[in-house]
């Protein structure tokens, strides 16, 4: 059953902008319609939120009326913590192109990148690393060549960013780096508690991993492990050559975490006048039930998210997979979002998942929401 959405305020679009940062940084998940509306008029933007949440947020609202100094400060920090992006890179190819898709997002989000870069640690690498300093005693040495290493190369990356930067006239982007030492899914996971961004988007080698070699990829630890949305960018988009996301295509499989996942997509594209396809592909005779569920989606978009570029259907297939990629093709896809469900042990080691399968053979990016009601 989807939450019923309330409007907890109508304010001028700066106003509403802070008000959500105060809610979202008391837990409280709002998203804001009516944005085409003049920004600098009078009014017109609606705040919305859960009904659950009424009596907190009501509290916080009558406080943020008030609010002045610290507390609009702290409201206006947060709001500028959840327009952060965190891009791990490796410097390969592919994380070098999930950086370009990155600042492509952030310059129409007036986002902020870090770059962050786990680097090894010889001193906890197996000896075969260190056959090449067989007469090199001085382990601090090699530390410091592997981190100055890794600095140059961090360098090299924002130098090109900023130039690109330079290049499109982009405003309102910061982009700064990290080096941590350690395993990268850990670090990863440490820098989100810490920098507290919106999303991380990252690079995936794609379509060259299959299969249960999948469940090695560092890609897959991390949609696992984090709680907030990743984007995985595959090997074989051209990045630079991106003017989207225009057509994204939403996977639902009828689950209640679909309204939650739906709420933060619709907020995300919003700024690209993307078109959302929601699409379930009904692989067994359930064609009524199916039609009940897609209508009750589709409802709750146009009415409580403000949202009327969205086509809802149902498409059948014996073949989720195939369905979805043959959906891709003929809508012109540029992003498909899906959300992470819970599974038993045994499915998640002899059935992979549909986010995984997907995460390894599509050739658009892969933007995954963890589930939550």
């Amino acid at each position: 059953m989807p939450d019923r959405i309330i409007t907890l305020a109508t304010l001028t679009y700066m106003r509403a902008q802070l008000l959500c940062a105060a809610l979202e940084s008391e837990g409280i998940e709002c998203f804001m319609t009516h944005m085409n509306m003049i920004k600098e008029g009078p009014g017109g933007v609606k705040v919305n939120i859960r009904e659950l949440d009424a009596d907190k947020a009501i509290i916080i609202f009558e406080r943020f009326k008030n609010a002045f100094g610290q507390e609009k400060q702290r409201a206006l920090d947060y709001m500028k913590s959840i327009r952060r992006i965190l891009v791990p890179v490796d410097f390969s190819a592919y994380s070098e192109n999930a950086a370009y898709y990155a600042l492509h997002l952030a310059s129409r989000l007036k986002a902020d990148i870090k770059l962050i870069n786990a680097y090894m640690d010889p001193m906890t690498t197996p000896q075969s690393y260190l056959e090449s300093y067989t007469y090199q005693v001085d382990l601090d040495k090699i530390i410091q060549e592997v981190e100055q290493e890794t600095q140059n190369s961090l360098n090299a990356l924002v130098l090109k960013l900023k130039e690109k930067v330079k290049k499109d006239k982009i405003l309102g982007v910061d982009i700064s780096y990290d080096m941590v030492k350690g395993n990268a899914v850990g670090v990863l996971s440490g820098m989100v508690d810490e920098y507290k961004p919106g999303m991380v988007v990252m690079g995936t080698r794609g379509s060259k991993l299959e299969g249960l070699r999948s469940f090695g990829s560092v890609t897959a630890q991390v949609i696992n492990k984090l709680h907030i949305p990743v984007l995985a960018v595959p090997f074989d988009y051209d990045s630079l050559k991106q003017v989207g996301p225009k057509r994204v295509l939403y996977a639902t499989d009828f689950d209640s975490t679909d309204y939650s996942a739906l709420r933060k997509l619709v907020s995300l594209v919003r700024p690209f006048k993307a078109r959302i396809y929601c699409v379930h592909v009904a692989i067994e005779n359930t064609e009524e039930v199916d039609e009940l569920h897609m209508r009750k989606i589709k409802s709750y978009i146009y009415d409580n998210l403000g949202e009327h570029n969205v086509e809802c259907g149902l498409l059948e297939s014996i073949d989720l997979q195939k369905g979805l990629e043959e959906f891709i093709i003929e809508k012109k896809i540029d992003v498909l979002a899906l959300t992470t469900h819970k599974r038993s042990l045994f499915e998640r080691l002899f059935k992979p998942s549909i986010t995984k399968r997907f995460l390894f053979q599509t050739h658009i990016p892969l933007f995954v929401f963890q589930a939550r009601p």
